[in-house]
């Protein structure tokens, strides 16, 4: 399904205000002079709320902006520690209504998918806008970036906003200046949910029309310990800008092992039935706003293509650092 195909009755909310924590330079020798600091302080916090959490329900995800690959301290899409019993009782019937229409559309997937067929060789993901979540390092009082992700008026989704490298002087901080938008799509229940049918496949389709930057595709595959929640595949996605539309066929064999974004010494081939989610990130450290205008991804099998991995592979010793 195209992005143009999208419901056009759906629209993600900008991010409108850019400011994140603020951070007071006036003397503290004072108590009046500290009190109007703290004052001045909360006052703005009031106003920013970027971090504000609502309460969407029990297996509903969170508003709390996401981040590249942890969403929250417990690694648990939309969990949320402040709901009360009382919340959660209330809360059942909705649940078991939006709950239950999941699990009959996964029901209903499973006798559809059922064939002696071959499989196809280009298939769309589906995916809707309202699935694609937005993050950057104002988010999370990390930075000044803002970014977006909204339909265009001709039925494709377009990724915005401005990307600002200036560093808060909190003393924690050493580096910004990021966006990314990331699919969080999740079966019935909440359960995670893998892009498994792709294994069937050799590569990612992408029709684009970006602004001469250098963007980065990411396969997410997080499992369920904590080491491994910042696992992903990267393959850079150079755009040429201009009013053309550019056509990306990347090879799976060519995405590299990273985490947490940062490229790792021992490389391996991406396990597509453990990627569970795609995200497009900008991170080239150039100050500006930035458009990328999407319209189409997907995966293609090409069977002339027999490369299993494209980087150079390691045999390690037994006893190293990684272990056995």
């Amino acid at each position: 399904m195209l992005v143009s195909r999208l419901q056009t009755g759906f629209f993600v909310p900008k991010i409108t205000n850019p400011t994140c924590a603020y951070f007071s330079k006036k003397a503290t020798s004072s108590n009046s002079s500290l009190a109007e600091q703290k004052s001045e302080i909360q006052s703005h916090a009031e106003k920013t709320n970027l971090l504000e959490k609502k309460k969407v329900g029990m297996f509903g995800t969170s508003t709390v902006p996401i981040n590249t690959n942890f969403p929250n301290p417990k690694g648990v899409l939309g969990y949320d520690p402040d709901f009360s019993v009382k919340e959660l009782v209330a809360e059942l019937p909705n649940t078991r209504k939006t709950q239950g229409a999941k699990l009959s559309e996964e029901i209903k997937e499973v006798f559809r998918n059922v064939s002696i067929e071959k499989t196809e060789l280009l298939e769309d993901i589906g995916f809707k806008l309202d699935l694609w979540k937005t993050g950057c390092d104002s988010d999370w009082k990390e930075g000044f970036s803002t970014c977006s992700l909204a339909p265009s008026d001709h039925g494709t989704a377009v990724f915005s906003g401005n990307i600002s490298t200036k560093v808060l002087k909190d003393g924690r901080v050493e580096r910004a200046g990021w966006a990314s938008i990331k699919l969080e799509d999740r079966k019935a229940f909440n359960r995670k949910k893998f892009l498994s049918k792709w294994r069937n496949f050799s590569h990612l389709l992408l029709k684009i029309r970006g602004d001469g930057r250098s963007y980065k595709v990411m396969l997410h595959s997080p499992l369920s310990m904590d080491f491994t929640w910042g696992d992903s595949f990267s393959h850079p996605l150079h755009t040429h800008g201009g009013p053309y539309w550019q056509y990306e066929k990347i090879p799976f064999s060519k995405f590299f092992h990273t985490v947490a974004g940062r490229i790792q010494d021992r490389q391996y081939r991406v396990n597509l039935e453990d990627t569970s989610s795609i995200g497009i990130v900008l991170m080239d450290r150039i100050d500006g706003d930035f458009r990328l205008e999407i319209d189409y991804i997907g995966v293609y099998n090409d069977t002339t293509h027999v490369e299993d991995f494209a980087y150079e592979t390691y045999t390690l010793p037994v006893f190293n650092t990684h272990g056995f």
